[in-house]
């Protein structure tokens, strides 16, 4: 039997056409585990959320650009002079359908309390809707003042929205506030339910990693950040305060990002069986009005990507800015395991003489991800990579800058759980003077940090390289 199911489960695998490494990886514990491989395979083989999902996914998408009216977009001429940059663009827009859009005056948060105070002003002064989508929601601390506003927004009539995913959130969950945040009528949501029947369904580690909040379709944040305070959360793993960063933005782009949350909301809640009346109910303003308003225009393009889509967008978009580069490239990543071809482009980089940095941090809260992350390490460092770790704290933040027009910043780490497993949201910001403040803000990160030397890396115990390099070949499949 486990001989049948194990061919059965590999017969699969040849038809999904997944990477030789992963494929290898999960036919090795097929065979080589009896009983236990077949099981490892039906609870986290499969890296999709079902074909029906994708394709109302795809037709969501389309109507909340027909809604948005985001269809009559087109590349705007900054963008459209440079090739590389247009045919990024195009590249993202042909996958997940949303174009090039105006954001006004981006501003960026690294404080955890000016952050919330931006936030609770933003929901106190929404008249209309709110939505917030976050993977961890953990009411402790000063994320009870922004619930607080929450629950004050709705009490006053305006249609609150909280989509918080159903593992990384479990102490939201099984705290008082979603019974006290129903009662003032805000409506919360689930976000891919984990439960032992649906494991037979739908692999249960696919998690929804996004951080989204929207107030009246008017104001957007988007970041790293979760709604966890940083001076508590995980305050016993030994790693120091969560160090993250957010943006908020306003014009357009808000729309996509407004597309997104609705999205996922809907899956969540009504299923995939979306008809006109949900469609309805939804709390969208219809605008007539396509001015981009008060404040700084930048070009931006909203990159969700995860299980729902039909490729990996994001992967392919991370390996192309690598290899596009031509002068400089920051990565900085808390989780980063790169793949080969991502390891191939920055070591290409690297040798064709760009300056090629990764800050990544000194301390994980996962011994795991510690060290399949090393095990890249020394053929990085031997490239000429500059391998930067942060000292103080657990630096979350998720950046990748690239020269000095382009950057990419939201949810995605550089490891296969955020290229194929986790529902994330990645902001593709074209504009010279926005990426020179992320470029001087990841700065600050280099004080407290430590340049790493391939000559005393190497003196590192040889238990250490031991677990690395075992860690290294289940990384296709972690």
């Amino acid at each position: 039997m486990h001989f049948s199911l194990s061919v059965l489960a590999a017969i699969r695998l040849l038809y999904r056409k997944l990477a030789v490494n992963t494929t290898l990886a999960w036919l090795f514990l097929l065979f080589g585990l009896p009983v236990v491989g077949v099981v490892l395979y039906v609870l986290f083989g499969d890296h999709r959320l079902g074909g029906r999902r994708m394709k109302m996914g795809e037709r969501l998408r389309t109507f909340f650009m027909q809604v948005f009216k985001l269809n009559d977009a087109s590349i705007p001429p900054d963008i459209a002079g440079i090739p590389r940059y247009a045919a990024l663009s195009r590249s993202i827009q042909a996958d997940v359908g949303f174009p090039v859009l105006t954001g006004l005056s981006p501003a960026f948060f690294a404080d955890a309390g000016d952050l919330y105070a931006a936030m609770q002003a933003d929901i106190d002064a929404a008249s209309d809707s709110i939505c917030l989508e976050f993977y961890i929601l953990d009411p402790a601390g000063r994320v009870g003042d922004v619930l607080t506003a929450v629950e004050r927004a709705a009490q006053r009539g305006v249609n609150c929205k909280i989509l918080a995913d159903d593992f990384g959130s479990k102490a939201f969950f099984r705290s008082h506030w979603p019974h006290r945040l129903r009662k003032a009528g805000v409506q919360i949501v689930r976000s891919l339910r984990v439960n032992l029947f649906s494991s037979f369904f739908r692999r249960s580690d696919l998690r929804n990693h996004r951080k989204i909040l929207v107030c009246d379709q008017r104001v957007g944040y988007v970041g790293s950040y979760n709604l966890a305070d940083p001076k508590l959360f995980k305050a016993n793993r030994g790693v120091g305060q969560w160090v993250d960063m957010m943006m908020r933005v306003e014009g357009p782009v808000v729309d996509a990002l407004t597309s997104v949350c609705l999205s996922d909301f809907l899956f969540d809640s009504v299923g995939y069986q979306i008809g006109r009346a949900d469609l309805n109910a939804l709390p969208i303003t219809h605008r007539e009005d396509t001015g981009t308003g008060e404040g700084r225009p930048v070009t931006m393009q909203v990159l969700p990507s995860g299980p729902e889509m039909r490729n990996s967008t994001i992967y392919e978009v991370l390996v192309s800015a690598i290899f596009s580069a031509q002068r400089r490239l920051r990565i900085v990543s808390p989780y980063f395991i790169p793949d080969p071809a991502v390891q191939l482009a920055l070591v290409s980089a690297a040798k064709r003489g760009i300056e090629v940095e990764i800050i990544v941090p000194e301390r994980l809260d996962s011994r795991l991800a510690q060290f399949a992350s090393q095990s890249s390490y020394k053929e990085l460092l031997r490239a000429g990579v500059r391998l930067i770790r942060y000292r103080n704290g657990l630096l979350h933040t998720k950046l990748i800058l690239v020269d000095d027009e382009i950057a990419l910043f939201g949810t995605v780490n550089i490891d296969m759980r955020s290229f194929y497993l986790n529902l994330e949201l990645t902001m593709v910001i074209y504009d010279a003077a926005t990426s020179a403040a992320l470029w001087q803000h990841s700065d600050t990160y280099l004080p407290d940090s430590t340049p790493l030397d391939l000559a005393r890396w190497e003196q590192r115990p040889e238990w250490h390289k031991f677990l690395e390099n075992i860690l290294r070949l289940a990384s296709p499949i972690l």
